[in-house]
């Protein structure tokens, strides 16, 4: 939101959050802004493209259909069983 707001002089930004099937989640944000335009990667794409490593994501930047920048997040989520939510939680003091 930040870099839309600040780089793309986008007149509408859509955010959009979903289950990715059995996958996990995605994020779409997308602007109608001035696009990528062929810009080298940066610092903040790069930050970004870390922390989705950091969770087991994914991070897709483009540009959008309609032109402007869309950017996909796919984070995969971990079935509850598999994560130890099958067993009782410890009562703690």
């Amino acid at each position: 939101m930040t870099n839309a707001a600040r780089h793309s002089g986008a007149a509408s930004v859509v955010l959009d959050l979903r289950a990715d099937g059995d996958r996990g989640v995605l994020l779409r944000v997308e602007d109608d802004g001035e696009g990528l335009g062929g810009a080298p990667e940066g610092a903040g794409i790069r930050g970004m493209r870390e922390r989705a490593l950091l969770v087991g994501g994914a991070l897709d930047l483009r540009t959008g259909p309609g032109g402007g920048t869309r950017l996909d997040l796919r984070v995969p989520t971990v079935h509850a069983s598999l994560a130890g939510a099958d067993r009782p939680v410890e009562e703690r003091p």
